[in-house]
């Protein structure tokens, strides 16, 4: 049976609940991997006891953009989230970035939030998961001031361009639903000068639900149309794209099982 790794997922959102079942049927059909990405202390705690349920399920811990400016002092907040880098389920540390589309958190308390993260990751040997909405050009000089750390563009939103500058990088590039979308002229031109040995796909459940379920609350077992999409703009096999994919996942969080 044809099977993905979903490279990001909030299954601890208020959305979806008790999530149980659902993940049940999902590990039992066509995912064979999910890593559940925390936003804060709290979600990455969360994260990491939902994934310690399951044998394929694993976990981000970190500060998302949004949440740097109610995480208060930079130090204490970091402090709090370190500990959690032991848990044998986190795979990387995430999700961070820079999001200048929403004002949670003003600019300057993000980058450096940021800054600090990457420099945690270096240190603990974990890669990224980026969260870039419009702040490609922030996001980018600050990766770059930081050359021993890797990791994943996540819903990827840049340019073919730009990705080819973090594929150069070493970086992995994950594309979401929005792979599917009418307006992604430039999200398919991204893809296509993705290597197979980068291409990662995820859900970002439960939001950015692919074509033809947009609209609806997004969970794994949609990944396969977007998964469908990558697979074409590579010129790939359905079956050998779901084998490199997993295989990519693997990689990039040190999953050797």
């Amino acid at each position: 049976m044809t099977s993905l790794f979903d490279t990001h997922a909030h299954y601890t959102d208020e959305k979806f609940g008790d999530p149980t079942e659902l993940l049940k049927s999902l590990f039992s059909d066509s995912i064979c991997g999910i890593l559940c990405a925390g936003t804060d202390e709290a979600t990455s705690i969360q994260s990491i006891e939902l994934a310690k349920k399951y044998d394929k399920m694993y976990a981000a811990a970190g500060i998302h953009p949004h949440e740097c400016s109610a995480a208060g002092e930079i130090n204490s907040a970091l402090d709090r989230i370190i500990p959690l880098f032991s848990e044998s389920k986190v795979k990387a540390l995430g999700e961070i970035g820079l999001d200048y589309y929403y004002d949670f958190s003003d600019k300057e308390t993000q980058k450096k939030f940021f800054d600090a993260q990457l420099s945690l990751a270096e240190d603990y040997s974990l890669p990224i998961i980026i969260h870039d909405r419009e702040a490609h050009g922030d996001v980018f000089d600050i990766v770059c001031s930081h050359p021993n750390v890797i990791g994943i563009l996540h819903s990827y939103s840049g340019s073919a361009e730009q990705a080819k500058e973090y594929l150069r990088r070493g970086y992995y590039i994950s594309f979401s639903g929005s792979l599917t979308f009418k307006n992604a002229s430039k999200l398919l031109e991204a893809a296509k000068v993705v290597p197979q040995d980068r291409i990662l796909v995820e859900t970002d459940c439960p939001y950015l639900a692919p074509v033809p379920m947009r609209g609806k609350m997004n969970h794994s077992g949609y990944m396969h149309y977007t998964a469908e999409k990558a697979a074409e703009l590579l010129g790939m096999d359905y079956d050998a794209f779901c084998e490199t994919e997993v295989k990519n996942a693997k990689a990039i969080f040190g999953i050797n099982e």
